[in-house]
């Protein structure tokens, strides 16, 4: 618990008591189910409270203005969970094309009663099958999922306009978006920003790139 709150203050979050609870509980919970259902190739607690709640939780200050996210291949439930648990108003809705993956987030979503919190087991790719042709979030996320390029191509469809994509990157970030380069407003976004951070204690760097979607 003391790393998990000097981390959150050394990345300049801030959650309440009972939120940290839930947030390690929930925590908790993947680690266990982990030693019996591959959910995560980190099975250190110390490990997963940096490289999965704490870097989920740096996107807190991104979606403060958000209603609607949906969380793009999100395997155990990061970032979504993390954030239903802090923002219980953001409606989120968590895709993952792994039935186990799912089955453990609704299994959170049971223990912990996160009525915001809606798992969908699905492939990107036949997100048509699920949602209404004019269903729009107003924010999406994508974390350690795929290629920027592949990440913009599946996001567009469902992003609402001048609404934001977040993905979350390692050091080869940078790289990825000047390859883009011209492609990028022929994909349909534009460049916001970058914001470059590293990992309260392993130092691990990290890039948060945020594009915005152009009007139609």
């Amino acid at each position: 618990m003391a790393d998990f709150l000097s981390g959150l203050d050394l990345l300049g979050v801030a959650i309440s008591a009972a939120v940290t609870r839930q947030e390690i509980l929930f925590l908790d919970e993947l680690l266990r189910w982990n030693r019996r259902v591959n959910l995560t190739s980190i099975r250190v607690r110390d490990e997963a409270i940096e490289k999965h709640l704490l870097d989920s939780l740096v996107l807190l200050p991104h979606v403060a203005d958000v209603d609607t996210l949906l969380d793009m291949g999100s395997g155990g439930g990061l970032p979504g969970i993390p954030l239903a648990i802090a923002r219980p108003e953001l409606i989120v809705t968590s895709v993952d094309s792994v039935g186990k993956k799912i089955n453990f987030q609704k299994h959170i979503k049971r223990k912990l009663q996160l009525e915001n919190l809606h798992p969908l087991q699905a492939r990107l790719e036949n997100l048509e099958q699920y949602f209404a042709a004019d269903r729009r979030f107003s924010c999406i996320v994508a974390r350690a999922f795929s290629s920027l390029e592949r990440i913009c191509l599946l996001a567009l469809p469902w992003l609402a306009d001048a609404g934001r994509l977040l993905v979350l990157k390692g050091p080869e970030g940078p790289k990825e978006l000047r390859a883009l380069g011209e492609g990028l407003a022929t994909s349909g976004f534009a460049h916001e920003k970058t914001c470059r951070y590293r990992l309260p204690f392993s130092g691990s760097e990290r890039q948060l790139i945020v594009l915005r979607k152009q009007p139609t």
